[in-house]
């Protein structure tokens, strides 16, 4: 059994962790000259919905870690505004503001909050990439059948007698004596 305190609450969770070789594989398999055929969009209507998946996957584990993080960065700065200030000799209190936004520690931990938080866009605008992408195959699709559902000629056709061999001599233009063949 998968739980999802497992997948949000894991504590060695880290950005630099992430796999997103899937996702880059994805991106290479999509199309970079514009040229798209069915097999191509059926094929990437898939690996764009998987795609999605796999950015919203990575994105709740990384909303958990900004948390996570922005209580870190919290906790660094009132640690140095509070404790290390004090032993620093600083007395008012925009001296120990001051002096806590240039903690080492806050500096750090402001950091990695900024950097999650890059993080997670990066992963939504990929997942937007490829809802894009998915919205663009499935529009090529549609249209793709429905010229062929349309299609009066061929093994699509809706109408059996449309684009079919005459069937009767009434059908036939040319008129043929019986006593005669035609490459005679």
């Amino acid at each position: 059994m998968t739980l999802l305190h497992n997948v949000a609450f894991s504590k060695d969770f880290s950005i630099e962790n992430i796999d997103i070789s899937p996702i880059t594989d994805i991106i290479s398999t999509l199309p970079t000259n514009g040229i798209v055929d069915l097999n191509i969009a059926e094929r990437g209507l898939l690996l764009t919905l998987e795609a999605q998946n796999l950015c919203q996957e990575r994105i709740i584990e990384i909303d958990r870690l900004i948390g996570r993080l922005e209580s870190e960065k919290n906790k660094a700065w009132s640690e140095a505004a509070l404790n290390k200030a004090k032993q620093a000799g600083y007395k008012t209190a925009k001296d120990k503001e001051w002096f806590a936004q240039s903690d080492d520690d806050y500096i750090e931990a402001y950091n990695d909050l900024v950097m999650a938080k890059a993080c997670k866009k990066w992963l939504e605008n990929k997942a937007s990439y490829f809802s894009g992408w998915h919205y663009s195959l499935k529009t090529f699709l549609k249209r793709d059948y429905s010229i062929e559902t349309s299609s009066t000629i061929g093994y699509n056709s809706v109408d059996a007698s449309a684009g079919s061999l005459p069937s009767s001599r009434e059908d036939d233009d040319i008129i043929i004596d019986d006593n005669e063949t035609p490459w005679e």
